[in-house]
């Protein structure tokens, strides 16, 4: 008897459990995805069921692409009569029915004109917020490239007659990019450019560092964006014409004598001595260039300091490497390389500036062996305080501080080549050469 009960028990439950579980598969949800034409800051429900309060109905979940999504959980087990709500603003669709329209079944053609889900419909619907039909949106996500949210993000162009505050502002995104939704699409091609907090972009030196999203450009006084009929919704970031985590080019350039103004000049800037990118003056006798973002080609380049463009010419016909661009005989232009990093060099010449013939004596610098495969020992009269060792393109490959008058210095992980040493003491520096074998 106790085991024919216990039997009965343990069926019991196990009815008991597959009722829940069948009973649970028919808990579903109904999703409705909405399309907003034009930016948002909140879309609600509206209804019989809320008493038509336009704020009383659930809020939709911002997809951060011009939709927004409805999760109803469970589905409703009655139909459901409803309006879309945009920023208190409750659609009216008799418009729409009247012209053909059939989104809004439930209305008169005059005074109401109401959506409407049947519980035999399907759990997952799109709609488009005020009218039957999709957008004909054109969609310009912007990343602003900051880690401070800005107070305002506008387009201007000639469609606005190039006013700061007359173009459309953009809808902020969860992910912290920008949309602007232009409904309809522009029919014509449009030329734009974005403003951020009332600082509009500067695409003039992306172009010449061979940038490509500013087409509409003389390389010198403008550089526009142009958005062209037929190539859909675009992706851009603000002031730049790579995405955000692109590097910037940093060129720290030795000048080994007085200098007012120093630039860079190469093919991009039509070799003229005065189109390129200026140098930041140190102070100490070194500039530094930061072109921002990083080209994306490689860059061919000369230095001109005051005007005067370096003539690299004779330092390659003498063994350097810093211009391998040339004919060692009438061109001589220095390269930089995508992923070579940030590079410092010399005006005029391959090797960073010597000091003086009494400089180097007081400090007495031995190197040796040289060439090498390994180390290479230093030895001094006076304390070494720092040793920095230079590729022939000015690249700084090693660098330590010391305090020492023997110094043992490991160059096992340098390529093979000719390299420039410059040692650091407390009355100057002596500046050498060595081959790593």
């Amino acid at each position: 008897m106790i085991l024919r009960r216990l039997h009965n028990l343990k069926s019991a439950l196990l009815l008991l459990i597959g009722c829940c579980a069948f009973g649970s598969s028919f808990a579903q949800d109904l999703i409705i995805t909405t399309e907003v034409c034009n930016s948002a800051n909140e879309v609600r429900l509206t209804g019989p069921w809320w008493g038509w309060n336009p704020a009383g109905g659930p809020v939709a979940v911002n997809n951060g692409n011009g939709t927004w999504t409805f999760t109803l959980s469970p589905a409703p087990t009655a139909d459901m009569e409803y309006l879309l709500v945009v920023d208190g603003v409750q659609e009216n669709l008799i418009s729409a029915m009247q012209n053909g329209g059939t989104c809004a079944p439930v209305t008169d053609y005059f005074s109401y004109a109401n959506r409407k889900w049947l519980t035999t419909d399907p759990l997952t619907i799109s709609n488009t917020y005020g009218q039957c039909t999709a957008c004909n949106n054109l969609l310009i996500n912007v990343d602003v490239c900051s880690a401070t949210a800005p107070t305002s993000v506008r387009m201007t162009g000639p469609f606005w007659g190039w006013d700061p505050n007359a173009g459309p502002i953009a809808s902020a995104n969860p992910d912290g990019t920008y949309t602007f939704y232009l409904n309809p699409a522009p029919t014509t091609d449009m030329e734009y450019l974005i403003i951020v907090d009332g600082v509009q972009e500067n695409l003039i030196s992306d172009m010449q560092n061979g940038g490509s999203c500013a087409p509409v450009t003389d390389y010198f006084s403008y550089a526009n964006r142009k958005w062209v009929v037929g190539s859909g919704d675009v992706s851009i970031n603000y002031d730049r014409c790579v995405p955000c985590d692109y590097p910037d080019l940093v060129i720290t350039t030795e000048v080994c004598d007085s200098a007012t103004q120093v630039n860079l000049t190469g093919p991009i800037w039509q070799w003229n001595p005065a189109f390129g990118p200026q140098a930041v003056d140190n102070g100490d006798g070194t500039w530094t260039f930061t072109i921002s973002p990083a080209p994306t080609d490689t860059l061919e380049y000369l230095l001109v300091k005051d005007g005067v463009m370096e003539n690299l010419i004779s330092e390659m016909a003498n063994g350097g490497g810093c211009a391998p661009i040339t004919d060692y005989s009438t061109y001589a232009n220095r390269q930089w390389i995508i992923g070579q990093g940030a590079i410092s060099n010399t005006y005029d010449r391959c090797s960073p500036c010597a000091l003086g013939v009494e400089e180097f004596s007081q400090m007495d610098v031995a190197i040796y062996p040289n060439p090498t495969n390994a180390f290479i020992t230093l030895t001094s009269s006076k304390a070494i305080e720092k040793i920095e060792v230079y590729s022939l393109v000015g690249e700084l490959v090693l660098s330590t501080e010391t305090n020492k008058f023997v110094v043992e210095l490991d160059i096992t992980s340098l390529e093979a080549g000719l390299y420039t040493v410059n040692v650091h003491g407390a009355n100057g520096m002596q500046t050498a050469r060595i081959v790593k074998n």
